[in-house]
Formats: structure tokens, sequence, C-alpha cells
């Protein structure tokens, strides 16, 4: 995980900055335990780790599967010609 010295008493660390800090390996922890407490939908389907690409499309994918019904047409047409491509 990475490391931080506070140069002050109270810590305060960006997320950003925290999660760009982070080995490849820790963002694929990090993905496991955010899946095991519900924050994240894990779409894992086997025992590997899952990529840093991998679970930021599934992050994707899993807020627009449990947002379908906020979509726009338009939004819901250009997802279908996506789909068709495969």
């Amino acid at each position: 995980m990475p490391y931080f010295t506070p140069d002050v008493d109270d810590l305060d660390i960006d997320v950003d900055d925290f999660f760009y800090e982070m080995s490849d390996d820790d963002k694929v922890e990090m993905y496991e335990l955010l899946s095991a407490e519900g924050y994240i939908s894990s779409f894992k389907t086997s025992d590997e780790p899952t990529s840093v690409l991998e679970w930021e499309f599934n992050s994707i994918m899993s807020k627009i599967s449990s947002n379908r019904l906020l979509l726009t047409s338009e939004e819901d047409e250009m997802l279908k010609r996506i789909a068709s491509r495969f």
C-alpha cells in the first residue's frame, strides 16, 4: 500500500492521490475488498486477479446496469450500437 508521511498532525489525503500511488496488486486487493463489502458489483468469473482495466470496465458496466432506467433514448441507442458490433 502507498505510504504517506503527513506534514502536519492531521492527515488529509486525497483519494485520487492515494489511488494513483497504489500498485496494480494493491488495486486488485482494493477491488476485491470493495466487492466483498458490497460497495461494487463483482463480475469476476475466475480466481485469477482482475486487472485494473477490467475492474474499471466492470465498474462502468455495473453503474450503467443499475441505472438503466435513467438512460436517455439517445444513450440507450448508443449502447445498442456498441453491442451490435459483437
